[in-house]
């Protein structure tokens, strides 16, 4: 199944999906430096692929730049499904004809992806004065939303952190799950926890 991963990050959501045998088509990230991470674990999972992961591990050693990785074992077609733009306004039209480009005659079975956090986070609340009230970021989901317009998958994930139930009393929650109805898609969310996937803390 093919997916694409909107608000990427350095790629932690898109690696386990990789894993799991689904097929990145897109990753969609406004940071270079986390688009530079991405790029860097696709050709590792080229190189994985190809049982050759002494390069990679040569380049962990340091045996070789990054630069110089990318240019000895990557490959164009890997890097060019990494976009360096921001989601939203006159840009997801470029993103959408991208995407369009790199599916080809391929549909797009699953969206993943979570809008920054920091609008809905304790932290990210505590620290603005007016409790992340005005924060744009507060609405990403609506752009994230598009693209489940546009594409129609038969599936999408949207990971964020635990204040997104708390955040104004709950009411930019109540309204992401109304919008995310009102266009098609019945909803359920789960609250992780890290230790049950052998994730601790200070270990």
């Amino acid at each position: 199944m093919n997916f694409i991963d909107l608000f990427s990050g350095a790629g932690g959501l898109s690696e386990g999906f990789i894993k799991a045998g689904f097929n990145p088509i897109a990753h969609v990230e406004i940071d270079s430096h986390a688009c530079n991470t991405l790029e860097t674990r696709l050709v590792y999972h080229k190189l994985k692929n190809e049982n050759n992961l002494d390069h990679y591990n040569d380049y962990l050693n340091e045996k070789f730049s990054r630069e110089n990785f990318i240019s000895k074992f990557g490959d164009k077609s890997l890097s060019d499904t990494i976009l360096n733009i921001g989601i939203g306004g006159k840009n997801n039209d470029h993103i959408f004809k991208k995407i369009d480009d790199l599916a080809g005659n391929n549909e797009i079975d699953l969206v993943i992806g979570g809008p920054p956090c920091q609008a809905y986070s304790l932290v990210g609340r505590a620290r603005d004065e007016k409790g992340m009230k005005d924060d744009p970021r507060n609405f990403l989901y609506k752009e994230y939303a598009k693209f489940l317009k546009n594409y129609r998958p038969k599936a999408f994930v949207f990971e964020n952190v635990l204040g997104l139930i708390s955040a104004e009393k709950g009411l930019y929650f109540k309204n992401m799950q109304k919008y995310f109805r009102s266009i098609g898609y019945n909803l359920d969310y789960k609250i992780q926890h890290s230790e049950d996937f052998e994730v601790h803390p200070n270990v």
